[in-house]
C-alpha cells in the first residue's frame, strides 16, 4: 500500500509519472478539457492544475485505494485546444442536433400513430373474443362483417405512416410498428379464412392495410412480419377448433386442421434454422397437436363423419 499525500513533477514535460495505488476502489474521474494552461482538471478529491511548467499533483485524501496513471505531453500543444478546432467540432454538432431533432419527432408521429392503430386492433381482438364466446352458426357471419369493417379502418393510419417513413428509412423505425401490423394480419388471416376458405396471401395482406407488398414500392408490408402473423393465427384456430367442437360445429374442426395442416407443410419449405421466425414455427407444432387430439375426441365418441379421402 502506498499513502501518497503530495506529488510534484518539475520542469521535465517528456517523462511519464505513474503513481501507483494498490486495491482499486470507488474512484471517479471527472475530465475537463485543458484549453491552456491554468484550467483545473477536477480528479475525484484531488485537484490536477499547471503552474509554470510544474505538474503538481494534489491528493487530498490520504489511504485512496486505486492505480492512477499520468501520461505527460512531450508537447505542451497536445495540451492546448485552440478555440478555432473547437468551432468546427461545435458546428459538426450542431449538424448532429438537428438530425437528433428530427429524428425524435418522427418517432414521437410514429408512436402517436402506433396508439391509434393499437386502439383498433383492441377493437379487433375483442369482436373475436366475442366469436370465442358464442360460435353460433346465426351469428357468425355478423360478426364477420364487423371485423370486415374496422379492418377498413386501419388503412388511414398507415397511410399517414407512409408519408412519416420514407423508404430508405423503413427498417430504422420497423421496430416501433411492426408488432401491431403482425396482430392486425392475424387477424385478417381468420377473416379470410373464415369467409373465403383459404389461407391469406401477401399480397391480400398488403391490400388490406393499404401497403405495398413488396420493399422495392415503398412501405410495404415485411416478410418476416407477414409470417409471423400466419404464425399467430394459428393459435387462434387452435382455439377455434376446441370452441366450435364445444358448440357441436365439427364439420369447421375438420377444416382448421386441415389449414394448419397446410400450413406446417407450407413453412417446411423454408430454410430458416434460427431465429425469432424459427421459434415461433416451434409453437405451430404445438397448435397442430391440439387440433388433432380434438378432431381425434370427436371421431372415437361417432361425432363427426369421415370424409371422403378419410373413407
Amino acid at each position: 500500500l502506498c499513502l501518497i499525500k503530495q506529488y510534484t513533477i518539475a520542469d521535465n514535460l517528456h517523462r511519464i509519472a505513474t503513481i501507483d495505488i494498490l486495491h482499486l476502489s470507488n474512484l471517479v474521474f471527472e475530465l475537463v478539457l485543458l484549453n491552456r494552461f491554468g484550467i483545473s482538471v477536477q480528479l475525484h478529491n484531488g485537484e490536477f492544475h499547471l503552474e509554470n511548467h510544474f505538474f503538481l499533483v494534489q491528493i487530498c485524501n490520504v489511504g485512496l485505494k486505486a492505480m492512477i496513471l499520468l501520461h505527460i505531453a512531450k508537447n505542451e500543444q497536445l495540451l492546448h485546444l485552440e478555440m478555432d478546432d473547437f468551432s468546427v467540432i461545435e458546428d459538426d454538432f450542431k449538424t448532429y442536433d438537428k438530425e437528433f431533432q428530427v429524428d425524435l419527432k418522427s418517432k414521437e408521429e410514429i408512436d402517436l400513430l402506433v396508439f391509434g392503430l393499437e386502439g383498433e386492433e383492441g377493437k379487433l381482438a375483442s369482436i373475436l373474443m366475442q366469436i370465442h364466446q358464442q360460435p353460433t352458426e346465426e351469428k357468425l357471419s355478423g360478426w364477420f362483417l364487423k371485423l370486415q369493417d374496422e379492418l377498413q379502418n386501419v388503412k388511414t393510419f398507415y397511410s399517414s405512416l407512409a408519408k412519416v417513413v420514407s423508404s430508405d428509412r423503413y427498417y430504422r423505425y420497423h421496430e416501433l410498428f411492426r408488432h401491431i401490423t403482425q396482430k392486425i394480419v392475424c387477424v385478417a388471416a381468420i377473416l379470410i379464412f373464415f369467409t373465403q376458405r383459404h389461407l391469406l396471401t401477401r399480397s391480400e395482406a398488403a391490400e388490406i392495410l393499404g401497403v405495398a407488398e413488396r420493399e422495392e414500392n415503398g412501405f410495404h408490408l415485411d416478410l418476416e412480419d407477414y409470417l409471423h402473423a400466419i404464425l399467430l393465427s394459428t393459435s387462434e384456430f387452435c382455439r377455434f377448433a376446441v370452441n366450435f367442437a364445444t358448440f357441436g360445429h365439427y364439420e369447421r374442426v375438420d377444416d382448421i386442421a386441415d389449414i394448419l395442416g397446410k400450413i406446417s407443410a407450407a413453412f417446411r419449405l423454408l430454410n430458416f434454422k434460427s431465429g425469432n421466425l424459427r421459434k415461433h414455427y416451434d409453437t405451430l407444432k404445438y397448435s397442430l397437436n391440439k387440433v388433432e387430439e380434438v378432431k381425434y375426441n370427436l371421431t372415437i365418441r361417432g361425432l363427426r363423419k369421415y370424409s371422403e379421402q378419410e373413407k
